[in-house]
């Protein structure tokens, strides 16, 4: 009688502390002091029962002694998946363990590191690389604190962009990617391990979700295309002769083109996996607006000599531009910004559209020059940073500059009063004096508004690829594009024989 109570006393402990694992209960008998555990009971029980059960229980015994280890080790492995959605808690008493949440959503679910690079001899990726990114994003707007700035690069990736890189980033807490507000604040804590000290305080969320999930199921449906015929005009538009795409093959492959030339594109096997549907349109439809950094086409004048090719890289101080002669050879340039040439400007209009990032102006009524950097503009004003204070100046209120050159090099500047180089006569005022030149003497007059430098970055896509499709075309495109996550082509897909298809 003894024996038996021993047995189901041991068999009803056994499961019950096995349940209370799984269940994560708190230790008995004193659950402050993680006394004695569940695991703990577990195991105890489980070696009376594999001593004093029959065969037949402690085969029963032993099998549910496999799955506890499993369970157990399984345990031990800190929860960072978020494979199947959402992180339900934080555990703010452990930072660096929250900053691993963070790191295994940086490269999960937040495809971050799609874009992003934590290592500066890393090849440069699409977006700014973040290494020392804790630190350094104190520094990045002044009066705002590291976090604040991560806060709101998150949620509105285009409000601080760095020098060098277009809008690409979407807004993560929105689809495709939807991260919630604890994943993005575990990725903010992993970013701010980068280099800086994480802050477990918690922020209020600048965006209204509700809001936004209504707006967005009153829009109407971006694509209405069949993905099938949007791969055709992928392959007939010549889109693969330029962008790769892993499992379609090209079939005019290492053939020219008569209407563009072929130049190294962006990759876009996951292009929908990270970019809202509206930015992959917008790229189609304005190539310009938007340029992936590395991928920009640029011609600029330093210290008289013209460079021309890709920019490789940006920032507040110097660009690298990458050209190629007609060998084919390639060669990169190291150019200051300062060492950029001031261009006359004829038109005051679109400014910073145009790539302009300085001027110089007389205002009307003044005889002295105003120069500085271009903070914002309207229609009608400009303005620049003159020193550390802002001045805002008309665009029509504006002295006409003229510049001529003679036929020695010789220049001579000057306020326009009248005449062309095809007129009997120029006159310009020089030192507050007018003076007058004969055009037949002048090899070059140019007439000014303002001087300014310029850094205009293109993407190499050609200007008329939007109106060669029809409307079906694009919307087909835009399904097929939509399509493009990361997952490989499979056999089934037979990309070659549509290749094959529109070689015929």
């Amino acid at each position: 009688m003894k024996n038996t109570l021993v047995r189901i006393a041991s068999l009803i402990i056994m499961v019950v502390s096995f349940i209370a694992f799984v269940a994560k209960a708190p230790a008995f008998p004193i659950p402050s002091e993680n006394l004695l555990p569940w695991s703990v009971w577990f195991m105890i029980s489980l070696l009376v029962n594999v001593i004093v059960w029959f065969p037949v229980m402690k085969l029963v015994s032993f099998a549910l002694g496999v799955i506890w280890f499993y369970a157990f080790i399984a345990g031990l492995v800190p929860d960072t998946s978020t494979a199947s959605g959402t992180v339900t808690t934080l555990d703010w008493t452990d930072p660096d363990a929250v900053a691993e949440i963070g790191l295994a959503i940086f490269n999960g679910k937040g495809q971050c590191a799609a874009c992003h690079t934590l290592d500066t001899s890393a090849p440069k990726g699409r977006c700014p690389d973040l290494t020392d990114i804790g630190i350094n994003a104190a520094n990045r707007v002044p009066g705002t604190d590291a976090k604040t700035y991560l806060i709101e690069s998150l949620y509105d990736p285009g409000k601080y962009l760095v020098t060098g890189y277009g809008k690409i980033m979407p807004e993560v807490w929105k689809n495709p990617i939807a991260l919630t507000k604890l994943e993005i604040e575990a990725v903010i804590a992993f970013l701010q391990s980068q280099g800086g000290e994480i802050d477990p305080n918690p922020f209020d969320e600048p965006i209204d979700r509700a809001k936004a999930e209504t707006t967005a199921e009153a829009l109407p449906p971006l694509l209405s295309g069949d993905p099938e015929a949007g791969k055709k005009v992928f392959i007939e538009a010549a889109c693969i002769s330029c962008h790769e795409v892993t499992g379609l093959e090209n079939p005019k492959a290492g053939e020219g083109n008569e209407d563009f030339e072929v130049v190294t594109a962006p990759e876009l096997s996951e292009i929908a996996a990270f970019n809202e549907l509206r930015y992959i349109e917008e790229s189609i439809l304005k190539p310009h607006a938007q340029i992936v950094s590395g991928y920009g086409t640029v011609k600029v004048n330093a210290k008289g000599i013209t460079y021309e090719g890709t920019l490789v890289s940006q920032d507040n101080e110097k660009i690298v531009i990458r050209t190629k002669a007609a060998d084919s050879t390639e060669e990169e340039h190291t150019i200051l910004l300062s060492d950029i040439d001031d261009e006359p400007i004829e038109d005051l209009t679109n400014l910073i559209e145009n790539g302009y990032s300085t001027l110089t102006l007389t205002p009307t009524g003044s005889d002295a020059s105003v120069s500085g950097e271009i903070v914002e503009e309207t229609e009608d004003t400009v303005t620049l940073k003159v020193g550390d204070e802002n001045q805002t100046l008309s665009k029509t209120d504006v002295k006409k500059q003229m510049t001529l050159t003679d036929f020695d090099g010789e220049q001579t500047v000057g306020e326009h009063v009248s005449g062309t180089i095809d007129d009997d006569e120029i006159v310009i005022i020089v030192d507050g004096g007018e003076e007058s030149f004969d055009p037949f003497d002048i090899e070059e007059a140019i007439i000014a508004f303002a001087y300014g430098k310029r850094l205009l970055v293109k993407s190499p896509m050609p200007d008329n690829f939007p109106i060669l499709l029809t409307v079906v075309d694009m919307a087909d495109l835009l399904a097929y594009l939509s399509t493009l996550t990361g997952e490989t082509a499979t056999e089934e897909t037979a990309p070659t024989d549509i290749a094959e298809e529109v070689t015929e």
